[in-house]
């Protein structure tokens, strides 16, 4: 496979900023690592620097030293708890926000499914207006009778609803006169 001297100078380009940008996401990372350590923990002390802040003390002096390492140390677990607790604080409010948002979304598929049942219901009610209604024209197209009565042969399973829309509104419709559901 041969490929021109542009597109390899392209693929280059790519290459080159994708190295930048995995160093830049790098360095990003490594950085906030230590700002992190240091805003909890403080910077780091090496040994020297710690070994140069007790040259010169007596053992009174160093025992000053110790607890004043001792009191930065509480300081800075107080802190840690501070951050802690409210990090606790936050992830039970967050726990109380997700079980409102569970029974929220409990409580919208519940009404979905009652939506569902109601709108399968209309359609199978549409059904069977629509089949009553083109049997008649088609009876009065093709035999010239329009049908005064209505008779349901199985009406096992209708809901009140059908046999009022039957009564009432195919009656109107339709012109029937009476409604017989056996």
């Amino acid at each position: 496979m041969h490929r021109s001297e542009k597109e390899m100078n392209r693929h280059r380009d790519m290459v080159a900023n994708l190295r930048t940008k995995v160093n830049q996401m790098a360095s990003t990372l490594n950085m906030s690592n230590f700002a992190n350590r240091d805003s909890l923990l403080g910077p780091e002390i090496k040994p020297a620097d710690a070994m140069r802040r007790t040259e010169g003390l007596d053992n009174h002096g160093i025992v000053d030293l110790q607890w004043q390492i001792m009191k930065e140390q509480d300081e800075g677990l107080e802190k840690l708890e501070e951050t802690v607790t409210s990090t606790k604080h936050i992830a039970l409010a967050v726990n109380e926000e997700l079980d409102l948002h569970i029974r929220l979304i409990d409580d919208l598929d519940q009404h979905v499914d009652v939506t569902d049942s109601r709108l399968r219901a209309n359609s199978h009610y549409f059904a069977i207006i629509e089949q009553i209604a083109e049997g008649n024209m088609w009876l009065n197209d093709n035999i010239g009778v329009v049908p005064k009565n209505s008779w349901a042969i199985d009406p096992f399973g209708y809901s009140t609803t059908m046999a009022y829309l039957s009564a009432v509104w195919v009656s109107r419709t339709c012109l029937f006169r009476g409604l017989i559901m056996r």
